[in-house]
């Protein structure tokens, strides 16, 4: 018998109705439960709790949030129950961009499919040491971007707005308020081989190439290389940000003296005055912080 979690983000009906329909779709040798999100933070918990039950399969119905807060639980484990885990995603949220890289399953039908084929890859994860409200050191994963600087604020923006117009343009018109009223700080960042000092707008260190909700800040990140991808965008106005829109929304590197792109291991960044830290569509903490890969870390389902 194979063990399928389900940790479903209770904001979504959909995630609530996925239990049932993978029932339909899976061979009777296949054991479905889920388990419901109460808090932020919470999918961490029953990540743990769901790995203590010897489930095979966890799929993450949510968003990136959600999926950040399962690999952090799954990261939790022991090193012997991480290897029999593999880890899922069912996309739900407002921004969806760590399935935009990773090619999740688009469709119940295509995820039981992947399910019952068990395909998976070993990926890479972020782990970033930052510090919270009281000024007390934490860490964290990432499995998809971390980052400081207008994203943050837009994240801010977002997650307090209505999603009726859907992720694209919610996200949209959030960088766009949050340029409005955004205050540029100086910065250092340090590498093995790069060092930057200067105001900046966004720094991204990227395990996956997308942010808000589909823009392509990472070209060349990759899930399984190794690495981390280093983006800093320095002190860049609103107007070229819509210029070089297109290129985003395409993938493509923006040609500018103001923006760096750079392959690490790790990396340091400290900031003037506290800077919010985003982690996959959430504010954690604040600067300064660090960042390093951790090759391997986890098995995802993928195609």
């Amino acid at each position: 018998m194979k063990k399928v979690a389900i940790i479903a983000n209770r904001k979504r009906k959909k995630a609530l109705k996925l239990k049932d329909q993978l029932i339909k779709l899976l061979p009777e040798d296949y054991i479905v439960i889920d388990k419901h999100t109460d808090s932020q933070g919470h999918a961490i918990d029953l990540t743990l709790e769901a790995i203590q039950e010897n489930a095979d399969f966890i799929i993450a119905a949510g968003g990136d949030g959600t999926i950040n807060e399962v690999v952090n639980g799954v990261m939790r484990a022991t090193e012997e129950q991480r290897q029999k885990i593999i880890v899922g995603l069912f996309p739900l949220g407002t921004g969806n961009d760590f399935a935009r890289t990773s090619k999740m399953a688009k469709s119940v039908k295509e995820l039981s499919a992947h399910i019952v084929n068990g395909v998976h890859k070993n990926i890479d994860l972020g782990l970033v040491e930052y510090y919270d409200n009281e000024g007390v050191k934490q860490n964290r994963y990432f499995d998809n971007i971390a980052e400081i600087g207008v994203g943050a604020k837009t994240v801010e923006i977002v997650n307090k707005s209505s999603k009726t117009l859907g992720g694209t343009l919610t996200f949209f018109l959030g960088v766009l308020r949050a340029f409005l009223g955004y205050k540029r700080q100086s910065v250092r960042i340090k590498t093995n081989d790069f060092q930057w000092v200067g105001k900046i707008v966004a720094v991204c260190v990227a395990n996956g190439q997308y942010f808000g909700s589909g823009l392509g800040i990472a070209p060349g990140a990759r899930l399984d290389d190794g690495q981390l991808s280093l983006v800093v965008i320095g002190n860049i106005r609103i107007i070229h940000f819509l210029w070089y829109l297109p290129k985003l929304r395409k993938l493509q590197k923006i040609i500018h003296p103001e923006v760096h792109y750079h392959k690490i291991d790790t990396c340091e960044i400290f900031s003037e005055v506290k800077y919010p830290v985003e982690m996959d569509g959430e504010n954690i903490g604040f600067t300064p912080f660090s960042a390093k890969v951790v090759p391997n870390a986890i098995k995802i389902l993928i195609n």
